[in-house]
């Protein structure tokens, strides 16, 4: 097993984990959130800077061989985008310490923050499309609860709309893995880059749809014109905290898939990449 492949996702996850046991005692539920997060931008830059050394680290999870197997995969833009999140995760740990209400904190801000940057990394690091779909579930709960610790009026409108357009976006995306699936037999992204260029010429318009779906799914993730509508209502409803690793991160996550599905799986898409621009 590749270490630094799976640190920036288990460190999140035990802190997460850890910062629980420490509910009653936030002084020290705020340190264990401090030093998870320090230790996260540390094994984040890590990973980067073996990337840079070595070229494309990879790695099977219980030794099952790709396809067949859940895959971790770290190229240059991976790693700089796990960098940039534990860059995010630290910067917005230690501001939350003195922005970020003890009521907030009791009801498990350090751990709810935890588990987004968990998602956030699996996002960035996983190499299959089903993997990518819970990471991003993973994300969903925990920033709604982020966006709704508090309980104002605002929050819970804003809220609402985030969760009820995010959940339109995942049936998009499942339903997109689906076909894919059907389609390929395969949901490892480096096999359906073969897989779909060779399906495209036979089902052009089906590969089409199928990055039809995608392409709203991960747009309305990612914020992107004129799918947005959930962000304007619910950005500067919680914590200014919340908000920036809302701003810093969890659109982006949305765009960097985007980028890695129209550049990988469906790159012979010339429509939807002019759409696109």
């Amino acid at each position: 097993m590749n270490t630094l492949l799976v640190l920036p996702i288990l460190i999140p996850l035990v802190t997460a984990a850890v910062s629980l046991v420490a509910a009653r005692r936030q002084g020290v539920q705020c340190a264990i959130g401090i030093s998870g997060a320090a230790a996260l931008a540390a094994s984040s830059f890590f990973l980067l800077a073996a990337v840079l050394r070595d070229g494309i680290v990879t790695d099977q999870m219980a030794g099952w061989p790709a396809p067949f197997g859940i895959t971790l995969v770290a190229d240059v833009f991976a790693a700089l985008m796990v960098a940039v999140t534990g860059l995010m995760g630290l910067a917005v740990a230690v501001y939350a310490s003195v922005e970020v209400d003890a009521g907030r904190r009791a009801f498990g801000f350090y751990p709810l923050l935890h588990v987004l940057l968990m998602g956030v990394c699996w996002a960035f690091l996983t190499g299959d499309l089903f993997n990518l779909y819970v990471a991003f579930e993973v994300m969903l709960i925990a920033s709604f609860v982020l966006l709704a610790l508090g309980g104002e009026r605002p929050q819970m409108e804003g809220a609402l709309k985030y969760v009820t357009l995010n959940l339109v976006s995942s049936t998009f995306f499942l339903a997109g893995v689906g076909l894919l699936y059907g389609l390929t037999g395969t949901l490892n992204m480096a096999h359906l880059s073969e897989r779909v260029a060779s399906v495209s010429a036979t089902h052009p318009h089906l590969v089409a749809s199928v990055g039809g779906l995608l392409l709203v799914s991960f747009g309305i993730k990612a914020g992107m014109f004129p799918l947005y509508f959930w962000l304007p209502s619910s950005y500067h409803t919680p914590p200014v905290s919340a908000s920036a690793i809302f701003a810093g991160l969890l659109t982006k996550v949305g765009v960097y898939t985007l980028i890695r599905m129209f550049t990988l799986v469906f790159a012979d898409l010339v429509s939807l990449h002019g759409l696109l621009l």
